[in-house]
């Protein structure tokens, strides 16, 4: 039984040229340039988040014996989460695995492709070089200071983000190198050339109202989604142009809120998360949840199809991101889908509309990120995430039971409580961890750091304990653990400088008096921006899109009467169904490649799933009872 998605599976899986929508696939050794640096920022990286993770569980163990916190953990935190974040997001980089637009790149003629290629390489070695330019005499200035606890110089602390940027554009050059010259050359002319028309270009708007320079940069920042830049660097060019065409404040500040929002305690998580869900995955660890679950509901209507979208709610607990949800329980329950002739088309389509529902299941990422940047702490948004991904579960399993007779495939007989119990015996250990993780949260006896942080040390006690997983378990999670993260990380630190970006230009009050010119309706002012975050959550993706428009659209909800714990579940699923829908939802394809069946075969069962999710979304935005029930009932929120 395979239990990982291989570059093999993206080439059956996919029509020609179409694992180009994917953000990352199968790298060759040497992406650097030299096999000696991959090996070494690897090694930097993984010791980086093993260090952490060391230093949070010594810290957890010091305040149960003693009932204190040490100190200087905090500044330990903040260099590793930095070091995961700039030179992990350096690593994503030359391996493909940032998150990128690819749907209009793959209808244009193969001969624009390499000079499309080029442009972007040049694009990023612009942006990586001049932030480090821009980043020096902030570095220079903190020469002599020092962190409060450990006296160390600041300058180190900063030094993984000016690193990260000399590496990213290190790689852009190596990338060039393997390059076509014709197109090398040519795109080399066009990058020169825009950057000279940005230089030149403040005078122009010196006259200009902030909407006409607004506009010009929302415009560009569309421009570059769709050349196919990486979403985190068009996130920082954005920021950087619209800050040095109006003359509103230096520049330099976009290096600077990049390495701010990168700082965070409560990110440190997302690697744990990340770690733990690829131990999970790699160790083969999700098939007895799977078979717990076929020996509980197996015998319904729709059979092991109803069987994925509960091991989905499960899994969604654990491994705290979509993509990893779809590849953990697709490729797990692929052979026992195919043994009982389940169509592929109808997998594809219940796994993409079980990952949209697992959305709002802590511990997701998304809702980790969204309480660090917002005023409604983690735990309201863990609790307030249960119901809503219940009840569009509970839509998704009765589509899937009203479609059975005609999708065919063969129900699992009815098993016998002997059968049960040896199932819920073998998985109880398994099930322990996202119960547990969610009950040490919301207990508050942990934070999500330190919560995450044993999850991963269970994770590995487990994975020995079955054993399962190779001898390179850890060296190869962590491997992936360090792409993934500082890709994760990265795109959150560029996005921090434009969400601060908007908000200087005012985009809040200007949506919020657009709205109020069509009526002050909150039930319009939800449709409007259900429409919207799900366009951005197909352009964005949807964590980009959550740090962009979170901290726009929430006090503009709470204006017009909508519960802001409410609309953060609305929010939060609309952008999850805009990063599945076709055609430029990253999440539908990893789930075609995961049922190895084409685009064109799966989409035919798809739309039903889609359709019947919207209208879940539709019912979540206009009954609050759903997200906030739970939160209410534990005296988070008032009812």
């Amino acid at each position: 039984m395979e239990h990982t998605l291989t570059s093999r599976d993206l080439e059956e899986a996919l029509p020609p040229d179409a694992e180009e929508i994917l953000h990352s696939g199968h790298v060759a050794s040497g992406w650097s340039g030299a096999i000696w640096l991959d090996r070494t920022l690897e090694w930097i990286v993984g010791a980086a988040i093993l260090a952490e993770l060391v230093v949070i569980l010594l810290n957890i163990t010091f305040r149960v014996i003693t009932g204190d916190s040490v100190l200087w953990t905090q500044e330990v935190s903040e260099i590793a989460l930095l070091t995961i974040a700039f030179m992990g997001g350096a690593i994503a980089y030359p391996k493909g695995a940032h998150m990128s637009v690819q749907a209009l790149i793959m209808r244009l003629p193969a001969a624009w492709k390499p000079y499309l290629a080029a442009l972007v390489d040049w694009l990023v070695f612009v942006m990586s070089a001049g932030a480090f330019a821009l980043f020096v005499p902030t570095l220079v200035q903190q020469i002599e200071e020092k962190t409060p606890i450990l006296q160390l110089p600041v300058f180190w602390v900063s030094m993984p983000f000016s690193l990260g940027m000399v590496l990213i554009a290190w790689f852009a050059l190596v990338k060039l190198r393997r390059q076509q010259k014709r197109a090398v050359l040519a795109a080399a002319g066009i990058a020169a050339a825009l950057v000279v028309v940005v230089l030149l270009a403040p005078p122009l708007f010196y006259y200009a109202s902030p909407n006409v320079l607004l506009g010009t940069v929302l415009a560009i920042l569309f421009v570059l989604l769709f050349l196919g830049l990486p979403i985190a660097f068009v996130l920082a060019l954005a920021s950087g142009i619209y800050l040095y065409l109006g003359g509103i404040s230096e520049v330099s500040a976009i290096p600077i809120g990049m390495a701010s929002g990168a700082k965070g305690f409560v990110l440190l998580a997302i690697p744990f998360f990340i770690l733990a869900g690829t131990v999970m995955n790699s160790a083969g660890l999700t098939l007895p949840l799977a078979k717990l679950v076929d020996a509980l509901i197996g015998h319904l209507r729709g059979g092991l199809l109803q069987v994925v979208v509960v091991t989905m709610y499960i899994f969604s607990g654990i491994s705290g991101s979509k993509v990893a949800d779809v590849a953990a329980v697709g490729t797990t329950m692929r052979g026992m889908l195919e043994e009982r002739k389940y169509p592929r088309g109808e997998v594809v389509a219940v796994l993409s509309a079980s990952a949209i529902m697992g959305e709002t299941i802590p511990p997701s990422i998304v809702l980790l990120v969204l309480g660090s940047i917002t005023t409604i702490s983690t735990t309201t948004l863990f609790l307030a995430g249960f119901v809503p991904a219940a009840f569009l579960a509970l839509v998704v399993m009765v589509l899937v039971f009203l479609r059975a007779r005609k999708q065919g495939g063969v129900a699992s007989p009815k098993a016998s409580w002997r059968a049960r119990g040896s199932a819920t015996f073998f998985a109880l250990p398994t099930l322990l961890l996202p119960v547990g993780m969610v009950a040490g949260i919301l207990s508050g006896f942990a934070t999500p750091t330190e919560v995450s942080s044993v999850a991963v040390a269970y994770a590995f006690v487990l994975a020995a304990a079955y054993r399962r997983g190779s001898k390179r378990l850890l060296g190869d999670t962590l491997r992936e653990t360090t792409t993934t993260a500082g890709m994760v990380l990265f795109i959150i630190a560029a996005a921090s400088p434009l969400a601060q970006t908007l908000a200087l230009a005012g985009v809040s009050q200007q949506i919020h008096d657009l709205m109020s010119s069509l009526g002050d309706s909150p039930v319009l002012f939800m449709l409007f921006t259900v429409i919207l975050l799900v366009i951005m959550g197909q352009l964005l993706e949807g964590l980009p899109a959550v740090l962009i428009f979170a901290p726009l659209l929430l006090p503009i909800a709470t204006d017009f009467g909508v519960n802001p714990v409410q609309y953060a579940m609305v929010l939060i699923i609309s952008m999850g169904i805009g990063s599945f829908a076709p055609p430029a939802g990253v999440g539908f394809y990893v789930a075609c490649a995961t049922a190895r069946e084409t685009v064109e075969n799966s989409l035919k069962h798809f739309w039903p799933y889609l359709l019947a999710l919207f209208v879940g979304l539709l019912v979540l935005a206009a009954v609050p009872w759903f997200s906030t029930f739970l939160p209410a009932l534990a005296g988070l929120i008032p009812f």
